[in-house]
């Protein structure tokens, strides 16, 4: 029987037998064998797949149900070898150990994620509830799967389990909202030094005016990368790039900081 299927962005036109069930025909038509096939009755959730944008254990359709379907494998989840944040947090997070069954998870999670992009750790846990594991206890699973809500839900889209971390993404908040009083006021200290390309301001007077100026002349819309973030006992260090409302720019930022405050803060931006 003649089918066409669309799996990871890739048109199959398939001649198949009625009997075959779609897991076999990803797995040995077409090479895909990131689909587990592990009970052979749908219980363990290892040959996950995405079916028209839904999650489906794959060994309990046939292959002629699909027809014309469109379909992702966790071989379609990485962009251009990049993986994306639910992969990254499995890796990040040890979400894996013989990782049989990491590949239905992946799907499931995948599926929670468009639905609610911020789910808990309990409607997390419901999800896994039909993915079973002989290895992980599931505890860094939940944990993988929170890492990737929370680096996609972040400003700066950027993870960083470090003390920076806050005081970093409050600033990204307040850059976005164009709020210079609370910029500074939360921030700098009161003798704090801010040096660019061609100015120098000082103190947090000259500060506010300074942002004040900044913001009617420049919107920063979206953070679109945050890049080479370090951080040292008393600084930080990044490169951005930003989305303003004359384009596309490269910012670079150095912080030296006292008391949790900014002492000093280099600032350029390069379009």
């Amino acid at each position: 029987m003649n089918i066409t299927l669309t799996v990871n962005r890739k048109i199959h036109h398939l001649d198949v037998e009625p009997r075959v069930l779609l897991a076999d025909v990803l797995r040995e038509t077409l090479g895909l064998t990131g689909t587990k096939i592990g009970c052979d009755t749908g219980h363990c959730g290892s040959c996950v797949v995405m079916l028209n944008g839904r999650s489906l254990k794959s060994c309990t359709a046939l292959a002629v149900q699909a027809d014309g379907a469109t379909i992702g494998t966790v071989e379609g989840l990485a962009d251009n070898g990049k993986l994306n944040n639910l992969q990254e947090g499995f890796w990040e997070r040890h979400g894996t150990q013989c990782g049989f069954c990491t590949s239905g998870m992946l799907m499931s999670l995948t599926d929670m994620l468009q639905r609610n992009p911020t789910p808990d750790e309990a409607e997390i846990r419901r999800w896994l509830e039909g993915n079973l594991c002989r290895c992980t206890g599931y505890q860094n699973v939940v944990s993988a799967a929170q890492y990737a809500i929370e680096k996609t839900q972040s400003p700066a889209r950027m993870i960083t389990d470090t003390p920076a971390k806050e005081i970093f993404q409050n600033r990204v908040r307040l850059l976005l909202s164009g709020d210079a009083e609370r910029l500074v006021d939360e921030h700098y200290h009161d003798d704090a030094v801010l040096v660019g390309f061609d100015f120098t301001v000082r103190g947090k007077d000259a500060l506010r005016k300074h942002f004040r100026n900044f913001f009617k002349w420049v919107k920063i819309e979206e953070v679109l990368s945050t890049d080479k973030f370090t951080e040292t006992e008393d600084s930080y260090f990044y490169e951005a790039t930003v989305r303003t409302n004359s384009g596309v720019s490269r910012v670079f930022d150095a912080y030296y900081m006292r008391d949790q405050k900014i002492v000093y803060h280099f600032t350029g931006m390069i379009k």
